[in-house]
């Protein structure tokens, strides 16, 4: 019964009863009677009574320890410093007017992640940095109205994980954007495990963006866009085809062109692909026609459809003319011994 009652008095805020000792006369013992269904049933009452309660304190302490969405205006939040995407606004996202329609008529449905700005002046004039939701920032920027968003201490590492674990699991950066944001993290000085926890990939994947992210300029990567259903197949087999000088200007020679410009992203990449892929054919190896005494007196070159026959000044001044002379009396002989006829 004592049991009970501290739990009556806890529940009503009241400290127990301290415990008093008090001598009792010994007593013969009284046999023990069964406990009524009915006590047993008030406690398991205030059993479940009392751990609702604890439950609702812990709730409200989580609440209380939460991350709050407020409204911020989105001229004071800055971008992340580890770019993600190469896209901007509406400069190669295609979906982008799209999400600017949806949070125009129906409010922003998910909030921003980010942080109080790491420079301390801009910090304390209210000023904030992105981890994620860039996309959401520009379209509320473009309409005029505030963000929502999540403000949470963080440091770069933790920035830097929290915008590459939420793009993984919206599963929204292409394969090329992934490879840049890699090599961005590793040139802002982020060890390869930081890299690999904001990617969610292993060592060897992470090796492969890496890769393609050297082999391939920015300026390349940034004129092709996304490119959204391009994968690391292909891009890795385009990193392959930049293996000299010459591919370079003409890729940048294809960049320029208006039929280029007007291409989405993905089409972009394939003419850039193919542009590529069309390499001009190895030139034979020429043959060295020597006289008896060991001269060079002709050069031939074999094409698929002719031979040209080369025969430099060092042969003899006339000799050219000589040959040129005789090819009908040798043509002749080699029709008559091979049977073709004049």
């Amino acid at each position: 019964m004592s049991k009970r009652k501290d739990q009556l008095r806890s529940l009503f805020g009241v400290e127990p009863a301290p415990e008093t000792k008090q001598a009792e006369p010994h007593a013969p013992e009284v046999p023990k009677r069964s406990t009524s269904g009915a006590v047993k049933a008030m406690g398991l009452s205030l059993d479940t009574l009392s751990q609702e309660i604890a439950d609702a304190r812990r709730l409200r302490e989580s609440l209380d320890g939460a991350d709050r969405v407020v409204e911020l205006e989105p001229e004071r939040i800055e971008r992340s410093p580890y770019a993600d995407r190469l896209s901007s606004g509406a400069a190669g996202d295609e979906h982008f007017e799209a999400l600017v329609h949806s949070i125009a008529e129906q409010g922003q449905q998910v909030p921003v992640l980010v942080r109080p700005h790491p420079d301390s002046a801009r910090g304390a004039a209210g000023e904030f940095q992105a981890a994620y939701g860039h996309r959401r920032i520009e379209a509320a920027r473009r309409i005029g109205k505030p963000v929502r968003a999540i403000v949470k201490a963080m440091t770069d590492a933790e920035l830097a994980t929290a915008q590459g674990k939420e793009n993984a699991e919206r599963r929204d950066l292409s394969y090329i954007e992934r490879a840049f944001f890699a090599d961005g993290l590793m040139r802002h000085g982020f060890d390869r495990a930081t890299a690999m926890a904001a990617l969610a990939v292993d060592k060897t994947e992470l090796s492969r963006l890496l890769q393609v992210a050297t082999v391939i300029p920015g300026r390349i990567a940034v004129a092709v866009g996304p490119a959204p259903k391009v994968g690391r197949p292909r891009w890795m087999a385009f990193a392959a085809l930049l293996d000299r000088e010459a591919q370079y200007v003409k890729a940048d020679d294809e960049i320029a062109t208006d039929r280029f410009r007007r291409a989405s992203s993905d089409e972009r990449f394939q003419m850039l692909f193919d542009r590529l892929s069309q390499r001009a054919p190895k030139k034979a190896a020429a043959t060295q026609v020597q006289s008896a005494g060991g001269g060079r007196i002709a050069e031939v070159q074999r094409k698929a459809d002719r031979a040209v026959f080369v025969i430099p000044a060092s042969a003899g001044a006339g000799f050219a003319d000589y040959v040129e002379a005789e090819l009908p009396k040798l043509h002749a002989a080699f029709s008559a011994r091979s049977g073709e006829g004049g």
